[in-house]
C-alpha cells in the first residue's frame, strides 16, 4: 500500500492509498475512521477520488460520523462511568 495523496478538507483528514486493483480511501474525524475502496478501473487517479468525494457524499459522511460518535460516547459512558 502506497500513499496516493492527501485531500484537504476543513473537517476530515482524507488520505488516498493505492493498492493492487483499488484506491483505498481513509476518512478520519476525531476517534472514528471510515474506509472505502474504489476499483482503479472506475476512477482516474487522485483527481477521480476527489470527484467521488462530492458534496452529497461528504454530507452523508458527516451524518455517519455523528452517529458513530454518539454510539462511541454512549459506550464509553456505560462502560467507564466517572
Amino acid at each position: 500500500m502506497r500513499i496516493l495523496g492527501t485531500i484537504p478538507h476543513p473537517t476530515f483528514k482524507i488520505v488516498a492509498y493505492t493498492i493492487e486493483r483499488y484506491f483505498y480511501i481513509e476518512i478520519e474525524a476525531g476517534p472514528m475512521k471510515q474506509c472505502y475502496k474504489l476499483h482503479k478501473e472506475q476512477v482516474d487517479g487522485l483527481e477521480g477520488v476527489k470527484k467521488w468525494l462530492d458534496e452529497d457524499f461528504l454530507a452523508h459522511l458527516q451524518h455517519t460520523f455523528e452517529t458513530m460518535y454518539k454510539s462511541h460516547q454512549a459506550s464509553v459512558n456505560r462502560n467507564f462511568p466517572k
